[in-house]
């Protein structure tokens, strides 16, 4: 019998046994379930335990990070301050529940001054160093030498702050997110030029926040930051919540392991190459040479790489870069594995996979590289929207070169339209028959100057994809590298204003030298924050910028109009009915040609093209107009932008 009896001894033992103690978040990050079922063991542990002030601890910090605060989490509260009145216990949960309020810094200071030697305040008082204006890095090195952070935290951390443009500020949310970029800046002087904006601290300390903005030279409030109504450099970590950024979520470009609106479209690619290349340290992603749990902070923070690597995949695919591509490819496999996000990260790998290069083809790059005007610092555009020269020949090489699905694909399909309107589209359109026709006839040829129009984003996508890998192949190219591609926004309207010396890509934050009238008259400087400008022309003839017209009441551009003649050289209208051949109209100061009217432009927003068209008011053609569209439009075609990769 005695046998049965051990057993239940043991049992009995090992059910009230003292349950594991609570990480730091700072430490490790579990889900919430765990913390909830530590809460419950630790609940249990104490109904025999009353007296132990340690396993209070550890309930309430389970409780806490298991359902944040809550009428429970007052009640545990409440409970220990009964029990253990005027103890550290006592102040150091009445801060808990209090938070960075100034009734929970009180309460702090008091559980610090009866004890300030347990580990479970060191990062709090890190933050109250940091609160309080005192050095920061006395507490940092205490935190660091207490072995709290995993080296993976602080790689995490690191990658994190060399995301961020020098002087720049990065906004940050939980605490246990910050602490460790605190370390690195006080006990490694890495990036210390940064200064770091945690949410948790603005929101309960006005006068911290508002000193630690003016004292880094930035504007405005932290509401102001997070619409992204700074003109400073801001930068926002990956970890914040959506909902914290949604009103400027669209304008934000993801720039490593953070995103900013403060970068040049575009460009942005290649601040997260040289970021992810160049500056990050990733070697522990691959290898763990410290044993480190899955849970460690700075592990599971690692997913959060998944998004700029697909981003610079995205960039590499576009390049036909196969091997890099997948060389990232693989990396985020890794990054993935076992997680939650692994089912969906690999069905955007599948669906995104590296296409082959298109076949060579022999083109003539000088006219290209001739055509494509320089808009500022690497990034070109054509002087002229794509033709039915360019997007037939494309055409005829994907019927011809073996591209089937893709040829069916973006086909012009001209079944919607009635007989007539059909017979007049035919020549605007590409099909077998009329292509070889008009190659054929040179008195038809003209046609092949007009701009093609009504077919889809995902035609115009891989139009760009295939004069990247003509151009990229072709031994008389300029550029050793380029990728052709359609704008952003902000790069099609300040391309559309064509003012050389634009000083934004933003075009309300720029200042520019105009001439009052036409012809001779003196400059001006004008901020455009403060003036509107609706056609390029209003450069060389400022009180003209917000007309269709000239003086002579001649249409500068190719909209939709009556038929009146009002120009002095007799032209009825603008001069077409429907769309007009390139260069018919004046270019602007950077040599661009119909960047408004004729066709609206498509964008890299889907959907979106600018500009107006041929059959939009002058009101709905302007260098700010957007026009939406769905599938294949017969307002819509495209200009080619080109960004120099290496040169």
């Amino acid at each position: 019998m005695k046998l049965p009896i051990l057993f239940f001894l043991l049992l009995s033992y090992l059910s009230n046994a003292r349950p594991a103690n609570i990480p730091s978040k700072i430490t490790e990050l579990k889900p919430k379930e765990w913390y909830a079922a530590k809460a419950i063991e630790w609940k249990k542990y104490l109904a025999d335990h009353p007296a132990d002030q340690e396993s209070w601890t550890q309930y309430f910090i389970a409780a806490k990070y298991a359902r944040g605060i809550t009428k429970e989490i007052e009640e545990i509260k409440h409970q220990i301050i009964n029990r253990f009145p005027d103890s550290f216990l006592a102040h150091y949960v009445d801060f808990q529940v209090n938070g960075w309020t100034d009734q929970g810094i009180k309460a702090l200071e008091k559980a610090l001054k009866i004890d300030d030697s347990k580990m479970i305040s060191m990062e709090d008082q890190l933050t109250y160093g940091e609160l309080s204006g005192k050095d920061r890095s006395t507490y940092s090195r205490q935190l660091f030498e207490a072995g709290m952070i995993h080296s993976s935290t602080l790689n995490y951390g690191y990658n994190l702050l060399m995301s961020v443009a020098e002087d720049g500020l990065l906004i940050m949310d939980g605490l246990h997110l910050t602490t460790p970029l605190w370390v690195l800046q006080d006990v490694m002087n890495i990036r210390k030029d940064i200064a770091i904006l945690n949410l948790e601290l603005a929101s309960s300390q006005n006068v911290y926040t508002s000193k630690l903005l003016m004292e880094n030279g930035f504007n405005g409030t932290v509401n102001d930051l997070l619409k992204g109504q700074s003109k400073e450099d801001v930068y926002y970590a990956l970890t914040l919540p959506r909902e914290l950024i949604n009103q400027n979520e669209k304008n934000l470009y993801v720039v490593g392991l953070a995103s900013t609106e403060r970068t040049t479209p575009r460009n942005h690619f290649e601040t997260l190459k040289n970021n992810i290349e160049n500056r990050f340290l990733l070697d522990y992603l691959t290898i763990d040479f410290n044993g480190e749990p899955q849970t460690a902070t700075g592990q599971v923070l690692s997913t959060n790489y998944v998004v700029p690597l697909l981003l610079l995949k995205d960039f590499y695919d576009d390049l036909s870069d196969g091997d890099r591509s997948n060389e990232l490819t693989e990396q985020i496999k890794r990054l993935t594995y076992g997680t939650q996000m692994e089912t969906r990260v690999a069905q955007l790998l599948n669906k995104n996979a590296a296409t082959e290069p298109f076949k060579y083809v022999v083109l003539n790059i000088k006219e290209v590289d001739k055509k494509m005007k320089l808009i500022k610092g690497k990034l070109y555009a054509s002087e002229q929207e794509v033709n039915n020269c360019d997007y037939w020949f494309f055409m005829e090489y994907l019927r011809t070169n073996g591209y089937t699905d893709l040829y069916e694909k973006f086909f012009q399909d001209l079944s919607s339209y009635d007989p007539i309107t059909k017979s007049l589209m035919s020549n605007y359109h590409y099909t077998p028959v009329n292509f070889k026709e008009l190659d054929a006839k040179s008195k038809k040829k003209n046609m092949l100057k007009y701009p093609a129009m009504d077919f889809t984003y995902e035609a115009a996508l891989a139009f760009c994809k295939w004069m990247t890998d003509q151009y990229n192949g072709n031994e008389k190219r300029a550029f050793k590298k380029v990728l052709f591609r359609l704008p952003s926004q902000e790069e099609w309207t300040m391309a559309a204003l064509g003012y050389r010396g634009f000083q934004s890509w933003k075009l309300e934050e720029n200042t520019i030298t105009v001439k009052s009238k036409e012809g001779k008259a003196p400059e001006l400087q004008v901020s455009l924050s403060e003036h509107t400008i609706s056609y390029p022309w209003g450069i060389k003839a400022w009180d003209f910028r917000n007309r269709i017209n000239n003086k002579h009441n001649c249409y500068l551009a190719n909209v939709k109009i009556g038929e009146k003649i009002t120009c002095a050289a007799g032209i009825k209208g603008d001069g077409f009915s429907f769309t007009s051949p390139g260069t018919t109209y004046f270019a602007n100061e950077m040599g661009l040609y119909d960047v408004v009217g004729n066709v609206a432009e498509m964008i890299s927003d889907p959907g979106v093209a600018m500009g107006g068209s041929w059959d939009d008011t002058p009101e709905k053609s302007t260098i700010t107009s957007s026009y939406r569209y769905e599938g294949s439009d017969i307002k819509v075609g495209m200009r080619l932008f080109m960004e120099v990769i290496e040169e």
